[in-house]
């Protein structure tokens, strides 16, 4: 017979296991301004999960405020660089972190207090000695035989933009999850790992600037580590209703334009204008691979020229009722779970029709065999979400998948695209959702030929300025694809609301 203060025990450790994990988030990294980002990491977490947080803010390098609350947490998050406190405080920090407790660490906490550098090497394992140059971005590797971990369970793709730490090589009884390589790199750098100090877990990742925490898949992985290393499983919340999209009633006009073969003489291409009406409920604005970062540099700055004009073209467009569907592709994992992802993901899938065949002459106008960078670069994968300028709404949504995109589409009654983005001649022409499948598809497509741009190097044939080289390839398309326009005649053409 089970006695009562068995049943006790019992019923306090299950009250125990239900009550919300307590995080103690220890902000002291003025260089990456953690104080903004686990401010926003707390409001994600304590909405998101069964966690309550306190967050401790460094008032400058000598002062952290609050440490007491280590003493009550379930587990502590430390973001903190170089911070120079001493005596009872430190010994407090020290205390916690050789106690056995769960810790977890991100970024410059490497180096977090400088009258306790051996935090790195006694308590993370690592062996921070300094980084990389700024400029690449980190392509992150999941370890083969750890794809598996709890931290990484719905975990996407990682890629960051903010310097790659040498950390090689790390403590024997660490065990590595992630890898970062960057093109200056030989050898791939230990990016996240896992050890025990004194029976308690801990975790530690060089990832951490602002921008990463911006991402779901890194803040997932975050979340993760947190009830990982208090060893509890996760405990979210219901993800937030997805509300069906209302169409809207009303017309869009605007002029076009194309191209039509001459009567006289096959070889000659006139231009051609009419003026198009189109319902708004039948009509969606994709945005192309506006990436906030390219390898290419110069592809880069005229991107960041761009995304402010497409945002605002994008405004006018939602608020009159076009469906926006924002296409980064390569970086979804930087969206998993939000309402736009999430939206797309569960509508009905619409299975495409027998692709039209459309003819277009092998070859485009402009020749960008050498990747169309007038620059030095190399191509790598750069991008790491779309271009912040760009904002996505609840009321879009975000694929960069085709038969994702059709179905979304072809569900909602829509069957006309307007596209803007980059680059004309390679995505917006050949991604699984640019204009040649979906034409293909029988959908209507037209291009917004001032709100896009070419990979084009004015040193390859025909050897035209840049510019020109866009114009040709807008030409070729309003050829044998779809009529172009411009956003501000799109924009004219809005039904006012």
């Amino acid at each position: 017979m089970m006695k009562w203060g068995t049943i006790s025990f019992l019923l306090i450790s299950a009250g125990a296991l239900a009550a919300p994990l307590n995080v103690c988030l220890v902000s002291g990294s003025f260089e990456y301004d953690s104080d903004t980002s686990l401010a926003g990491f707390k409001d994600y977490l304590e909405s998101g999960y069964d966690a309550q947080c306190t967050l401790l803010r460094a008032t400058d390098m000598n002062t952290l405020p609050g440490l007491e609350a280590l003493d009550l947490c379930d587990v502590a998050f430390f973001f903190t660089r170089r911070l120079t406190i001493e005596g009872g405080d430190l010994e407090r920090v020290k205390r916690y972190c050789t106690s056995g407790k769960p810790i977890v660490a991100v970024r410059t906490a490497s180096h977090g207090f400088q009258h306790w550098l051996e935090f790195d090497k006694a308590i993370l394992g690592g062996n921070y000695h300094g980084h990389l140059d700024e400029g690449p971005t980190t392509a992150v590797e999941v370890v083969r035989d750890q794809k598996s971990h709890p931290i990484l369970e719905g975990v996407g793709l990682l890629r960051s933009r903010y310097s790659l730490y040498r950390t090689s090589r790390l403590a024997e009884d660490t065990h590595v999850l992630l890898l970062g390589s960057t093109p200056q790199t030989r050898n791939a750098q230990p990016l996240a790992w896992t050890r025990e100090v004194n029976g308690g877990r801990v975790f530690y990742t060089s990832l951490g600037g602002v921008g990463d925490f911006e991402g779901a898949s890194f803040r997932r992985m975050m979340v993760n580590a947190l009830f990982w290393t208090a060893r509890r499983p996760p405990a979210p919340k219901p993800l937030p209703e997805i509300l069906p999209r209302v169409p809207r009633d009303g017309v869009m006009t605007f002029p076009v334009r194309t191209r039509v073969q001459s009567t006289r003489d096959n070889d000659l291409w006139e231009e051609d204008t009419e003026t198009v009406t189109l319902p708004v409920a039948e009509t969606a604005l994709l945005i192309c691979d506006m990436w906030d970062k390219h390898w290419c540099d110069f592809a880069s700055e005229r991107v960041a020229l761009l995304a402010p004009q497409i945002d605002k073209l994008v405004a006018a467009a939602r608020t009159a009722g076009v469906l926006i569907v924002h296409a980064p592709s390569e970086t979804l994992g930087f969206y998993e779970d939000s309402v736009p992802r999430r939206r797309i993901l569960l509508a009905p899938k619409v299975t495409p029709p027998d692709p039209r065949k459309i003819a277009e002459p092998k070859i485009l106008p402009i020749n960008d065999s050498d990747g169309g960078c007038p620059g030095p670069e190399k191509d790598y994968l750069a991008w790491t979400r779309q271009h912040a300028a760009i904002r996505i709404a609840e009321e879009d949504v975000i694929s960069d998948d085709g038969r994702e995109i059709y179905s979304f589409l072809r569900q909602a009654g829509i069957t006309n695209i307007l596209y803007t983005g980059v680059h004309t001649n390679m995505c917006v022409l050949g991604r699984s959702f640019g204009i040649r499948q979906m034409s293909r598809w029988g959908m209507k497509c037209f291009l917004l030929r001032d709100l896009t741009d070419t990979m084009y190097n004015p040193a390859m044939p025909p050897e035209v300025p840049h510019d020109q080289g866009t114009e040709l390839v807008v030409q070729h398309i309003e050829k044998y694809w779809c009529p172009s326009l411009l956003s501000a005649d799109l924009s004219k053409g809005l039904p006012r609301r």
